[in-house]
C-alpha cells in the first residue's frame, strides 16, 4: 500500500472501528491502537457502535423518544470499554451510535467521518450466522469502499 492511502489531505489517519461490546470487537480496538502508534501520521480512532432497527409493530407501543434513548443508552453500554481502551492509549478519539442497517451504516461512516480504513473483528455478537466469519465483517469485505483490516 502506498503512504497517501493511510493519510487524508490535513496529513492524519484516521481509523474507524465498528465495536458491539463484543471480545471480537474489542480485540480489534486493540489491534488498531497497535496500528494507530506506529503510524508515521497522527492517527486518530473513530468509534461506531451500529444498533439495528426495530422490527414489526414495536413502534406501536412504546414511543420514538424511548426507542431513541434506548439506543442510545445501549451503544454507550457497547462503547464503554472501546472508549477507555483508546483514551488509556492516549490516542484521540470520537465516538458515534448511530441506528441503521449495520454493514451499511458502517460503509457510510468511513466515508461521512473520512477514515483511511476499516478495522473490524472477525466475529462479533451477530449469532449464528457468523460461526466461521461474522456475517458483518464477511459482508463488509464485499462492499467496503475504504480498505478493512479483519482482526480474528
Amino acid at each position: 500500500m502506498t503512504a497517501n492511502i493511510w493519510t487524508n489531505p490535513q496529513g492524519q489517519t484516521r481509523l474507524l472501528l465498528p465495536v458491539d461490546g463484543s471480545e471480537p470487537s474489542l480485540r480489534a480496538v486493540d489491534h488498531a491502537i497497535g496500528l494507530a502508534q506506529t503510524l508515521s501520521a497522527p492517527a486518530s480512532i473513530v468509534l461506531l457502535n451500529v444498533q439495528s432497527r426495530f422490527s414489526g409493530d414495536v413502534q406501536l407501543f412504546i414511543g420514538g423518544d424511548e426507542l431513541h434513548r434506548y439506543h442510545e443508552d445501549e451503544g454507550r453500554k457497547q462503547l464503554a470499554a472501546a472508549d477507555a481502551r483508546v483514551a488509556a492509549a492516549g490516542l484521540a478519539s470520537e465516538s458515534h451510535i448511530v441506528i441503521g442497517a449495520v454493514v451499511e451504516s458502517i460503509d457510510l461512516a468511513s466515508e461521512q467521518y473520512d477514515c483511511q480504513a476499516i478495522v473490524i473483528g472477525g466475529r462479533g455478537l451477530g449469532g449464528i450466522a457468523g460461526v466461521l466469519l461474522g456475517s458483518v465483517a464477511n459482508q463488509l469485505l464485499q462492499v467496503a469502499r475504504r480498505p478493512v483490516i479483519l482482526v480474528r
